[in-house]
């Protein structure tokens, strides 16, 4: 029972999620997954391949009379670094498009009941019961709440907008508390 220790809920939310702040949203939630994700250690990764390749290119060239596999390889990791900083973000955000606009749960008015051990995310359809236990890792933006790895849901979006001051610092002092480690605060 998710009011068992507190008694009641903690703050209670209603939001409708717009296309595109679930995309926003979804995209912070994919580059949160784990620093591999984001596009800034993709794309530095491939520039220092870049780099390595071509301070082995002397080296290279004294073994052997010409150079054009080195220079392909330094165009791989430059391509790739190319497309992991400028391309791969909208694609995700593509991707995320698509999501919202194939599931009809996502678009329609939701309240968000938050207690001490648990969320109740509520619609004229579905009742979901999550515990905080149950997800990955929090992240807190100027606009969000955004949790992953729930079982029912895997994206918890919880909108700031229209929120009051009062209330998001509630959630946020909440959220800080629940997931210790797990909790995270971007200025974006």
């Amino acid at each position: 029972m998710p009011t068992f220790y507190e008694g009641g809920a903690i703050e209670e939310v209603s939001q409708t999620l717009s296309e595109n702040e679930y995309t926003q949203a979804f995209y912070i939630g994919q580059s949160v997954i784990s620093p591999m994700h984001t596009k800034w250690v993709k794309t530095g990764i491939c520039l220092s391949m870049a780099i390595l390749i071509i301070s082995l290119i002397p080296l290279y060239k004294s073994y052997f009379i010409t150079v054009w596999i080195p220079f392909c390889a330094l165009a791989v990791a430059v391509l790739l670094a190319f497309y992991f900083f400028f391309i791969q973000p909208k694609d995700i955000k593509k991707w995320a498009a698509q999501i919202y606009c194939t599931s009809a749960f996502l678009s329609i008015p939701q309240k968000i009941e938050i207690y001490r051990d648990s969320v109740i995310i509520k619609n004229e359809y579905e009742e979901i019961l999550e515990y905080w236990t149950d997800f990955a890792k929090c992240v807190e933006t100027n606009s969000f709440f955004v949790l992953t790895g729930g079982r029912e849901r895997d994206l918890l979006i919880i909108t700031k907008n229209g929120m009051n001051a009062t209330q998001i610092e509630r959630i946020s002092k909440h959220f800080s508390n629940e997931f210790a480690l797990r909790y995270m605060k971007k200025k974006r």
